[in-house]
């Protein structure tokens, strides 16, 4: 299974893919905080975007809907420390079995250095109650600053990991 991208306004992604939402798993979600959009197709055969950033899926737990709030987690790893970046992600997915997210995968880039941790939430009180559970308080998932990473991770990092937040609008919503 494949997870393909692609950036724009909302208004634009909406019309282009309009037709496309029945028949495919496809996620439209804007930025909080703008009108910044990002279409999500999940998806064995190739993509039906032009130039979409196409993800391997390492992990996937749930169905992705096209309802909710969604937490991306940008995570940029050096080449060499990404089979260890890999292994220390699925240990804490396996161990770590989900009961709150609707959906979440966990994906390598094809091409880049930069991970994604996709979550989807039922609403973003969902999210926030787990963020406040003490034994999530260290979660790869979420908003973290560089030091709720263990610091002998720090040294993996190609740069800044970077955290986005994204609301499915309800006229998306199926």
């Amino acid at each position: 299974m494949n997870i393909y991208l692609t950036s724009g306004t909302y208004d634009y992604l909406r019309k282009k893919y309009e037709s496309e939402f029945s028949k495919e798993t496809l996620l439209l979600m804007q930025d909080e905080t703008s009108d910044r959009a990002i279409l999500l197709h999940e998806s064995q055969t190739p993509s039906l975007f032009q130039e979409p950033r196409s993800y391997d899926i390492l992990f996937s737990d749930g169905v992705l809907e096209n309802k909710g709030f969604i937490t991306m987690n940008h995570i940029p790893v050096n080449e060499e420390n990404k089979p260890i970046f890999e292994h220390n992600m699925l240990h804490y997915f396996t161990s770590h079995p989900n009961r709150t997210m609707t959906a979440i995968r966990f994906l390598r880039p094809r091409k880049g250095d930069t991970y994604i941790l996709f979550c989807l939430w039922e609403e973003k009180a969902s999210y926030i109650k787990w963020k406040q559970q003490p034994e999530n308080a260290n979660a790869p998932i979420g908003k973290n600053s560089e030091k709720s990473w263990n610091s002998s991770q720090h040294s993996i990092f190609n740069g800044k990991p970077y955290f986005v937040q994204l609301t499915i609008p309800e006229e998306v919503e199926s």
